[in-house]
């Protein structure tokens, strides 16, 4: 977290003292605030006057973090490895807080030339299975998860036991790309915590990492 004052060229000001109207020569200062995460390398800033002091603000720590000038909107933040998917969805303190099954339902990848996008879904069929074991079964020899593809995006459902008197179970459904989005902020705050600390056993969220 830090602050900065900002000033800009003195000006005549008019200003009315009592009954009096008098004028001085004052600089407007203008108090900004930055709050940067290390961990996600997401910076929020807090500024009156303006988006340009935001961006003034912005430009001026980028380049105290970088040693250069760069323009903020040119750095990127850092990719998920989403790698450890190809082997399903192992997470064993999930069934323990009470999951019956958990399924990597679809996988979004991206061919080693970049030039071909492939996504596969497991159908209703499946019965759960991960849509991984399902391409491994139909292409056993040419199989893109062992080939160099990289997992871009997935979607990943995790199934509570059906209810007495019901047949189909509750989905609990996590969507994730390698670009950092994640639709976990549309769960209650204990449940969104329950679903990062998978990520994080998996290594493909850090400890206390938010995006």
């Amino acid at each position: 977290l830090g602050t900065a004052h900002a000033t800009r060229l003195a000006m005549l000001r008019l200003e009315f003292e009592g009954g009096r109207l008098l004028q001085h020569v004052g600089k407007p200062s203008f108090h900004l605030v930055l709050e940067y995460s290390e961990t996600t390398g997401v910076a929020r800033t807090l500024a009156r006057g303006g988006a340009k002091y935001h961006q003034m603000l912005v430009a001026a720590f980028a380049e105290h973090l970088l040693g250069v000038p760069v323009a903020p909107q040119r750095i990127r933040p850092p990719t998920l490895d989403l790698s450890v998917l190809r082997l399903g969805f192992d997470v064993p303190e999930a069934i323990a807080d009470g999951f019956s099954a958990l399924q990597v339902k679809c996988l979004a990848l991206l061919s080693p030339n970049g030039r071909l996008k492939l996504e596969c879904t497991a159908t209703a069929l499946s019965e759960q299975h991960c849509v991984s074991e399902l391409l491994r079964e139909q292409f056993p020899a040419e199989d893109p998860l062992t080939r160099g593809w990289l997992v871009t995006a997935a979607r990943i459902h995790l199934y509570y036991p059906p209810e007495p008197g019901k047949v189909r179970s509750k989905v609990v459904t996590v969507a994730v790309t390698y670009r950092g989005r994640l639709n976990l902020h549309k769960y209650d705050a204990a449940l969104q915590a329950q679903l990062e600390g998978y990520l994080v056993s998996l290594g493909i969220l850090q400890p206390g990492q938010r995006l």
